[in-house]
């Protein structure tokens, strides 16, 4: 995460609790710091993120506003960013607590963090910025490594990791990273019996999926893992060769594992058979393929042959 100052941070149950944990931070920062109303403070995301910053915004009792992306790349735009900014403003928000994305769920897609940083710096407002990397986390920065999407960005202040995905860990095993002297927002004075006090979401949890976590970094090591990520993206990159030779229409995000194919190229029973996952379950518009250990070459000729 390239972070040269020291951090705090704790094994979450999941990517969704550490991405509340940092919406829980960054309101009661700006209620006790800014004396700011819960209408004052607005979370916003792109539209493609995680549905976590909804529930973060249901939970913390704060107004969650949507970045339109677009259709065909995923990605966010200044002009969309600042439509949804005048909206925000005009329904009284001061105070912004911005979720960026590293390689959304559905499509993999990587938001440009200098779009979010640039306009709200622009019109001077005040925001935190939280990575959203459940995902993307243990992925993206070993397929890019030059990226702004970590610490050495002084505008990131904290990071959700979430081991249950790429590490493959047990579930219960997400991670929250934030900058030191930010914690205390999440103090629990009330639980003065805790030794060492509360500063967490959940509270008690088992300290078995730490273990896990620091015995699968250990046994790839950080060149085992890079070496991972090589395999993965040279038979995504295989996929989406093949794919376009079938003019089957697709999207992929350059540099990560998850293709996702639109819905009118397949066949439902096909996609079930092969465990493709719907963007919805009720009107699937469409189908990702994430590309894991599992998932060969050999395999994916075979789902391409049914297609």
């Amino acid at each position: 995460m390239y972070c040269d100052t020291d951090y705090d941070g704790y094994v979450a149950s999941g990517g969704t609790e550490a991405n509340m944990q940092a919406v829980w931070i960054y309101r009661n920062y700006y209620k006790q710091e800014h004396q700011a109303k819960l209408d004052e403070i607005a979370l916003i995301s792109s539209a493609d993120a995680h549905y976590s910053s909804a529930k973060a915004s249901n939970v913390l009792q704060i107004d969650f506003y949507k970045v339109a992306v677009d259709e065909n790349d995923r990605s966010i735009s200044k002009q969309a960013l600042e439509n949804t900014l005048a909206q925000a403003q005009q329904d009284g928000k001061k105070y912004f607590i911005i979720m960026a994305n590293m390689m959304t769920t559905m499509f993999g897609s990587v938001d440009d963090v200098n779009i979010y940083t640039d306009v709200l710096t622009d019109k001077g407002l005040d925001f935190k910025l939280h990575v959203d990397g459940a995902y993307g986390g243990f992925f993206y920065p070993f397929a890019k490594p030059k990226n702004a999407l970590n610490f050495s960005n002084s505008h990131v202040n904290s990071v959700t990791l979430d081991a249950h995905k790429m590490l493959q860990a047990p579930y219960g095993t997400g991670i929250f990273l934030i900058r030191k002297n930010w914690m205390h927002y999440a103090n629990t004075q009330e639980a003065s019996y805790v030794e060492g006090q509360d500063f967490t979401l959940i509270g008690s949890r088992s300290g078995a999926n730490a273990i896990a976590i620091w015995m699968i970094l250990m046994t790839y090591g950080p060149n085992g893992w890079f070496e991972k990520t090589l395999v993965l993206n040279h038979r995504t990159e295989w996929l989406c060769k093949a794919l376009k030779a079938k003019s089957i229409a697709y999207y992929r995000y350059p540099e990560a594992n998850i293709v996702t194919i639109k819905a009118e190229f397949l066949n439902k029973e096909v996609c079930k058979k092969y465990g493709l996952i719907p963007d919805s379950h009720q009107n699937p518009m469409w189908y990702k393929i994430v590309v894991m250990d599992h998932v060969t070459i050999e395999k994916l000729e075979q789902f391409l042959e049914e297609v």
